[in-house]
């Protein structure tokens, strides 16, 4: 059986491309400062199992943004979305404790969100990935519509 070709896309806008460059680089990150925890617990006594813990879920956290990354550059809406709100959940609490190292790279996750949402970006997802109409915005349009058949 033989695969259909796929659509071409058009080229991102520039925006996008800085998105996914910056998106790239803290998924980077998160994968180094994963390795230095999971370093770290091999060589403490104590805290081994948080050190652990945390170095998976940064590890996980750095896979999951590699899988979006790509998702993005393929042209889906629901990754840029996803993106934002993994650099809201983690990057906003991690600003706010004031950790260090991590610190710097929630400063670059949250700065990550931007170019996502810019003008450019967006009339590209509009034409690549067009967001379906509300159900009800829908449904109020097909009740009132003045060419309605009786």
């Amino acid at each position: 059986m033989a695969r259909t070709s796929r659509v071409a896309l058009p080229p991102p806008p520039w925006t996008l491309k800085l998105g996914i460059a910056v998106w790239l680089v803290v998924g980077t990150l998160f994968l180094v400062a994963a390795g230095s925890f999971l370093g770290s617990a091999q060589l403490q006594e104590q805290d081994r199992a948080g050190l652990v813990g945390l170095g998976v879920v940064l590890g996980v956290l750095a896979l999951v943004q590699f899988f979006l990354v790509f998702r993005l550059w393929r042209g889906k809406r629901s990754a840029r979305e996803l993106l934002t709100t993994i650099g809201i959940i983690v990057g906003l609490p991690v600003l706010l404790r004031g950790t260090p190292g991590l610190s710097v790279v929630s400063v670059v996750m949250l700065l990550a969100i931007l170019p996502l949402w810019l003008p450019p970006s967006r009339a590209w997802f509009q034409t690549v990935d067009e967001k379906p109409e509300n159900k009800w915005v829908r449904l109020v349009r097909r009740t009132l519509s003045p060419f309605k058949r009786h």
